[in-house]
């Protein structure tokens, strides 16, 4: 039991997050797409460069980056699930910035 809980908050930490957010943007906007994605964000490309690396993301950017992309937030916090879904409310993402 220990190792999969261990795991399972593992696969939640900034490196597993900041991989992931990344495979979307190239899944989504391609391998130069992070101007594109940026702008979409309303922040400068080298901010979104950043958040790829690890450095945290403020609440709204992620709030919007869940919206424009439709990103399941379970998938992003965990690695599990549908990658994506267009079934988000907005009673599902104010929830993911208060833990």
């Amino acid at each position: 039991m220990g190792d999969s809980l261990e795991h399972q908050y593992n696969s939640g930490d900034k490196s597993s997050i900041a991989r992931r957010m990344r495979f979307v943007r190239l899944e989504l906007y391609g391998e130069d797409g992070i101007p594109d994605l940026a702008a979409e964000l309303g922040i400068p490309s080298r901010t979104w460069a950043n958040y790829e690396r690890g450095v945290a993301i403020p609440c709204q950017v992620l709030l919007r980056f869940l919206e424009v992309t439709l990103t399941n937030p379970l998938w992003l916090l965990r690695g599990v699930g549908p990658r994506y879904s267009d079934l988000i409310g907005p009673s599902v993402l104010p929830a993911i910035c208060l833990n």
